[in-house]
Parts: C-alpha cells; structure tokens; sequence
C-alpha cells in the first residue's frame, strides 16, 4: 500500500494519525491539509487499495469490510498499535468500520463527510436517476470533470484549459477501477448497526452544502457516537479538507490536542513490498 508520511520512523512512536481519502481519491487529497494540521504523532496518509498507486487490479474486493481488513493488516506492517483515524466520505466508513472491529486500534476518530450512515435524497442521487449513471464514478468528457466537481465542492476552483484537460484523462484512466470500487463499497457502506459499539472520541465534521452525503447524515452519526462533537461549517461541500483546509486543520488540531507545531514541512513518499 502506498503512502506518505513525515516521520519515516513511525513505529517507534506509541500512535500516529491515519488519513483515509474518499472513493476514487488518492492520498494528495490531504496534502494541504496535512501541512496546516499540527500534531506530535506522525502522520500516515495512505491511497487505500483501487486507489493511487496502490494495486487497483479488477479481481479484489474493495468494499468496506475487506478495507477495513486491509488497513488492520497495514497498520501490523507498520508495527502500528494504535492510532487516530480521520476519513473523509468512504475513508469514513472504513474508519467506522475498523473502531467497530478493533476498538483497541482506534484512539479516536475524526469523520469529514464520511460514508457509513442512511442516504437521503441529494441532488446527486437526482442526477442519477436522470442520467442512468454516476459523474462521481465513471467519466467519459471534460464536460464530466466539471460535473464531477460541481458535486463534490461548494466552490469548484477554477482549472484552465490544459490541466483540465490532463486530469480528465487521468480520470478517464480510472474508470474501470472506479467503477468496480463503486460497486464492492454499495454492498456494505452502511456502519449504522456498528455505531452503539464505538465509543472513542468523535469529532464530525460536515459541509452544509454536501450534495453526496447531506447533513442529515451528520445528525445520525451524532445521535449513534456515544462520545461525539458535530461542526458544521457553512457553505463547504463534500471535502471540507480541501474546500477549508486551514479551518479544517484547526478543528482537528484543537481536538487532536496537540500544542506541537506543524511536522509536515517534509512528507516523504513510501510504498510496502
């Protein structure tokens, strides 16, 4: 599995703070956040696998349970026994999913539109039924991008013509995985039965303008997490980390309660046989 980390030497510490991206992302979606958020344990920010430079072969499932598995797995590798997990939309429902399973491993959680409660109709799930097919999943156009982002942010930035371009192909390159990815974590997203188990302290956080998981989400996973905080920040979308890195930052350090200042000024990349 590959990875970034700041502190090459991260079994030699008690904990350290994992970062689980979304669905068809990869590590970089952190990489702003990660330099605003100050903390004295290591970080670890892995593409989990179908994603990245992780294996993305066809024939392995990827759905919450077998990721959940995979990152108890990876943690072992790492001589980890312990950390504090933050995910964003299904890295969320893996974090769910794995202090549910393992509460030993889990100091705590911080959940940023994470995936792993009931659906509400969004505006997404609109498109969908009108469309025949998910522009978070499979991407055939620019025109697709665009739509992509328009769903995922409140404010998509704007990209010029030859990036634009770049990354739908890269996108486009992904389709397949993505797709199957999409398929494998339909099955058993829902970690709803699982919350009265985790009783470890929860930050959630959400963005009022979420058109893929909507706010109502956020309340369940309040009402469900014994031991939880809800912050909703206004005019933020479905990846408040990118959307507000800074603020985001700030929340998560708060809580993470660690006066230290920032360690991630070098992220070195890494990758386990």
């Amino acid at each position: 599995m590959a990875f970034y980390t700041n502190r090459p030497d991260v079994s030699t510490y008690p904990e350290a703070v994992i970062l689980l991206h979304g669905a068809g992302a990869d590590k970089t979606t952190w990489l702003r956040f990660a330099r605003d958020l100050r903390c004295q344990a290591p970080l670890i920010i892995p593409d989990l696998p179908g994603h990245g430079q992780s294996t993305d072969s066809v024939d392995l499932d990827y759905s919450i349970a077998a990721q959940v598995k995979y990152l108890a797995e990876f943690m072992r590798a790492l001589s980890l026994t312990r950390a504090h997990i933050i995910g964003n939309s299904m890295g969320g429902a893996v974090a769910l999913g794995l202090a549910a399973a393992a509460p030993q491993q889990v100091a705590s959680l911080i959940l940023i539109s994470a995936g792993g409660t009931g659906m509400y109709d969004t505006k997404l799930m609109e498109h969908v039924a009108r469309m025949g097919r998910n522009p978070l999943v499979t991407i055939e156009s620019e025109t697709d991008f665009k739509s992509m982002l328009r769903f995922g942010m409140a404010k998509p930035p704007y990209l010029p013509g030859i990036l634009l371009s770049a990354l739908t192909r890269a996108r486009m390159a992904k389709n397949r995985i993505n797709e199957k990815v999409a398929a494998d974590i339909d099955r058993n997203m829902d970690q709803t039965a699982k919350l009265a188990q985790i009783t470890v302290p929860s930050l959630i956080i959400w963005g009022d303008q979420d058109q893929i998981l909507p706010l109502q989400n956020a309340t369940l996973l309040a009402q469900g997490l014994v031991n939880s905080k809800k912050v909703v920040l206004k005019d933020i979308g479905h990846v408040p980390m990118v959307e507000a890195a800074k603020q985001v930052a700030a929340l998560c350090s708060d809580f993470l309660s660690s006066p230290a200042p920032a360690l991630v000024s070098g992220v070195h990349a890494v990758r386990l046989p």
